[in-house]
């Protein structure tokens, strides 16, 4: 399937299951807002922080930096939280493009797909991968950039198989990509054109993102999941033997 392709058979799925699309953008739109409500009172009071000179800060005792301190830890936590719900919730919107993909009807409880089968395991893929990544980042960026692209299609195979372990999601995700990064870089590079081209529109940006480019741009991917997983066969010894 080329990009083109991608992009029709993406946009057709979008049309066809839209008001499905808009409740799960407006599900994940409402819960990041309700994180941003949370921590605007804390953002307020680091700010007016910023807002003074730095000799009186300097010349303030602890007890006067104290609210200040718990500001900066609670909105830390928050953000902490809001990343965490912003990546369960994608892992359902990832669920709802695989349904909608593969012709199926998507449900109201697939966006809830990630706190209902094993939330824990999804948790620590997560954190795994950004772990991974950031090793091969602190080599130089390309290498980072070529592992990214390599332990992409992880999450899909986890939310497909939720009982393989982390390990077997990632070296199958390998397999997968190999000979796909340079297809993939351009559907990446496409989706990232995209969201920002949408999202910087005055008024309507954010609306647009939400509601379209979001769900569109995971349909995109998973597309690019189900061409891919059609190509590739490979016998277990390859399978056991790829390295992380």
């Amino acid at each position: 399937m080329t990009i083109t392709e991608n992009i029709n058979k993406s946009l057709k799925e979008y049309i066809k299951s839209i008001f499905s699309w808009i409740l799960t953008g407006g599900v994940c739109g409402a819960v990041s807002l309700a994180f941003t409500f949370l921590a605007l009172p804390h953002m307020k009071i680091l700010n007016s922080l910023n807002e003074m000179g730095a000799e009186q800060v300097y010349n303030m005792n602890m007890a006067e930096l104290e609210p200040y301190f718990r500001a900066a830890v609670v909105f830390t936590g928050i953000y902490a939280l809001n990343v965490l719900a912003a990546y369960m919730f994608n892992v359902g919107a990832f669920k709802c493009a695989l349904e909608s993909s593969r012709g199926r009807k998507i449900k109201k409880s697939d966006i809830f797909f990630a706190f209902r089968k094993k939330p824990l395991k999804f948790l620590a893929l997560y954190i795994w991968k950004f772990i991974l990544l950031s090793f091969w980042s602190c080599l130089f960026i390309v290498p980072g950039i070529i592992k990214y692209f390599s332990y992409s299609q992880s999450l899909f195979l986890m939310i497909e198989n939720p009982d393989y372990k982390i390990n077997e999601v990632i070296r199958e995700s390998k397999i997968l990509m190999s000979g796909h990064k340079e297809k993939f870089f351009m559907l990446w590079f496409f989706s990232i054109i995209l969201m920002v081209f949408l999202i910087l529109i005055p008024y309507v940006g954010a609306g647009l993102f939400t509601f379209f480019a979001f769900p569109f741009v995971n349909l995109l991917y998973i597309n690019f999941y189900n061409d891919i997983t059609l190509y590739n066969q490979y016998d277990d010894n390859e399978y056991k033997n790829t390295e992380l």
